[in-house]
């Protein structure tokens, strides 16, 4: 009997020291930092990277993993130190592994946000096209490169024609997997994006169609940009369709609300127009709902409601917005 109760106690050490023994390693730490990543515990995964860049120093997956869970941590945050940090993770990934252009265009993201945060800093943007240009010189294939490179000139530096040649050259590159469509589901929402502020709207509308066939799963933001392009183009009962579309679909819908009130507003049905707005009003973070608040003013100005009109100016202009 003691025998047995001797092997038991053995065995039960034996599970102890594995488990710590695999506690100890970089692959626990790295396991450890993605789940804590998808539950968005992004601090707490930054410090299991750190773990296991402890265990690991030389090996640039773990670097690019505590590159993004920091900058993550960053943006909730605010704190944009936490974001430089961020890029100096990457940059270590980058001096370990230079030949991978997935680090490259990982640190073209974290360039992008990061001149976002500095309110549209251009050179940051230029930065951003550098790394891209970087990983497509490494891997001419590399769609998320030209994808990537496309979002950039057109969202961030108006730049439609070439954004349209990078978002064409992405979809050429193409591929047939459930990731390829969506990544080409982007590029031709992109692309919709894009012909739309060239005023090109039926081809946009196109465009934009083969995005959602190709993605229905992401299609919530998809009829979102063909409701914006749709309100662009004069099509405001069709765009108020579309923006009802994003909204079933849970896409951007603090937008969608503020998009449909200005459609609303152009066919002159004003009353609905700040009910759209106070959707909008209320789904917003409330430092960026300061324009729905201007265009419920305006609103409320049409159906001359003067003092309510005036609060919403004054609220709009308390929340820094500026026509």
């Amino acid at each position: 009997m003691k025998a047995v109760f001797a092997i038991a106690l053995l065995a039960i050490a034996m599970l102890c020291a594995s488990a710590m023994a695999q506690e100890n390693t970089a692959d626990y730490w790295y396991k450890t930092g993605i789940n804590l990543t998808g539950n968005g515990s992004y601090e707490k995964a930054v410090e299991a990277y750190e773990n296991a860049i402890t265990l690991s120093p030389k090996n640039a997956t773990l670097w690019d993993a505590k590159a993004s869970s920091q900058s993550m941590a960053a943006v909730f945050s605010k704190n944009r130190s936490e974001y430089n940090e961020s890029l100096k993770a990457e940059d270590k990934a980058i001096e370990l592994d230079p030949k991978n252009s997935t680090l490259w265009v990982n640190k073209a993201f974290l360039d992008a946000n990061l001149a976002d945060l500095r309110e549209h800093n251009e050179s940051g943007y230029q930065d951003a096209l550098k790394d891209l240009d970087r990983a497509i010189e490494i891997n001419p294939q590399d769609k998320r490169a030209w994808l990537f490179k496309g979002a950039v000139l057109d969202s961030r530096l108006n730049k439609y024609d070439e954004a349209l040649a990078a978002y064409d050259k992405a979809i050429e590159i193409g591929g047939t997997n459930a990731s390829d469509k969506v990544l080409l589901s982007n590029a031709w929402e992109g692309k919709g994006y894009a012909l739309s502020k060239l005023g090109k709207y039926n081809e946009s509308f196109e465009a934009l169609d083969k995005a959602i066939e190709l993605s229905p799963q992401n299609a919530g933001s998809i009829w979102y940009t063909k409701a914006e392009a749709l309100n662009n183009s004069g099509r405001y009962d069709d765009a108020l369709k579309a923006y009802d579309r994003s909204i079933e679909l849970k896409g951007p819908m603090d937008l969608a609300y503020e998009g449909k009130g200005e459609a609303l507003f152009k066919l002159g049905k004003y009353n609905d127009a700040v009910k759209a707005y106070d959707e909008a009003i209320e789904l917003f973070q409330l430092e960026a709902s300061g324009s729905a608040w201007y265009k419920k003013g305006i609103a409320l100005k049409a159906l001359d409601k003067t003092s309510e009109s005036d609060a919403a100016f004054a609220k709009a202009k308390e929340l820094g917005y500026q026509e």
